[in-house]
């Protein structure tokens, strides 16, 4: 009787085992696979930090620049307001001068009994010396020192091309 009582006995004891053993290979599965997930997780994870790392030192870059290029902007701002303020200190200087200059000469024509003075200041300027005048008052501003209009430009040894004057793109000979 107690051998069967302790075959039962090992039997179960065997088959609890068996049971056991099973159970904890099943769940001994079931935690790779969630390791393995966590694994890969943590990998993406990992490579999406690599890449917030980047974009924000191209991010922290990008804003160095422009806070450079703020400066420089301010600084721009602030030699144009000074330029502007210079210029029209000159404008009013100027125009002082010329309102100045403009009732002495009127002094001098309404004074004068000179005949010849008086045709003088009663005639009409040729367009060929308002032109000249007018060029020259403009290249007298120094701002207007570097343009094209008031320096001359160099020359050239290249053959000038008629535009159908002569015949079409034909070299012009002189």
């Amino acid at each position: 009787m107690f051998s069967t009582l302790k075959n039962k006995i090992i039997t179960l004891v065997i088959s609890l085992l068996i049971i056991l053993t099973i159970g904890l290979m099943a769940l001994f599965k079931v935690n790779q696979g969630q390791i393995a997930l966590l694994k890969s997780d943590l990998a993406t994870s990992e490579q999406n930090r690599e890449y917030l790392e980047r974009d924000l030192t191209s991010i922290s870059n990008e804003l160095e620049v422009a806070e450079l290029d703020k400066i420089k902007l301010r600084e721009s701002l602030t030699l144009l307001a000074k330029t502007f303020s210079e210029r029209e200190l000159n404008r009013a200087e100027i125009k002082t001068d010329f309102a100045v200059s403009n009732k002495k000469l009127l002094q001098i024509f309404d004074g004068t009994t000179d005949e010849k003075t008086i045709s003088w200041g009663a005639a009409n300027i040729p367009n060929d010396i308002s032109r000249v005048l007018e060029h020259s008052a403009k290249c007298a501003n120094r701002y207007r020192n570097k343009d094209s209009l008031c320096v001359p430009s160099s020359g050239t040894d290249k053959q000038m091309f008629s535009s159908g004057v002569l015949q079409p793109d034909k070299p012009r000979t002189f």
